[in-house]
């Protein structure tokens, strides 16, 4: 063949054309996306969905767990002077599925008419005499009139972790909580 001549099977501009490689990039996408589905499913199924809705981790059956989180030894006392805001004089409980992962919370409203740094103060070395211990460095180091909006202390309680909450509604009022996920996993202050 001259160089003047062109081949027949060559476009203009060079190039051979190459056998077509879609059908089997196709074919293998299909098999990897298959697989993947079907992995997730499982993970669906055996680590997440399924699975703890058949181990009752659902509001539904939270009685026992509720009993052992609304216990009165688990929450530390107020500071003297402290009492119960009228209107809660019983421990509001309340299981919540708003995030997906159900939880419960043992609410109690306290007014007190001593500052907040008294109120600190006191869960702190109440709350270590219970045996919880300070949820990150924000809730054990901070002084107590720099402490954050929440103050938080983390414990095993019956084999599962919990989260006891210090919050200021406002200057003379303050919320108690302890606050469990019914799927073991650690509350976050």
């Amino acid at each position: 063949m001259t160089t003047n001549e062109v081949r027949e099977d060559v476009p203009k501009g060079g190039r051979a054309p190459t056998k077509s490689r879609v059908p089997f990039v196709s074919l293998t996408v299909s098999v990897v996306a298959v697989l993947c589905a079907g992995e997730l499913g499982a993970a669906y199924f055996l680590g997440g969905g399924l699975f703890l809705d058949r181990m009752g981790v659902s509001c539904e059956k939270s009685g026992k767990r509720m009993a052992q989180v609304s216990s009165a030894s688990v929450v530390p006392p107020p500071p003297a002077g402290a009492a119960l805001l009228e209107g809660h004089e019983e421990a509001g409980g309340e299981c919540m599925e708003d995030s997906g992962a159900p939880w419960l919370a043992i609410d109690r409203y306290y007014r007190f008419n001593g500052g907040r740094e008294a109120v600190v103060i006191h869960y702190r070395q109440a709350a270590e005499k219970s045996g919880w211990m300070p949820s990150g460095p924000e809730s054990a180091e901070a002084s107590a009139s720099e402490a954050p909006f929440d103050v938080c202390f983390d414990k095993d309680l019956a084999g599962a972790p919990a989260l006891l909450r210090l919050r200021f509604e406002s200057t003379r009022t303050f919320l108690m909580s302890v606050e469990s996920s019914l799927d073991g996993e650690p509350m976050e202050c």
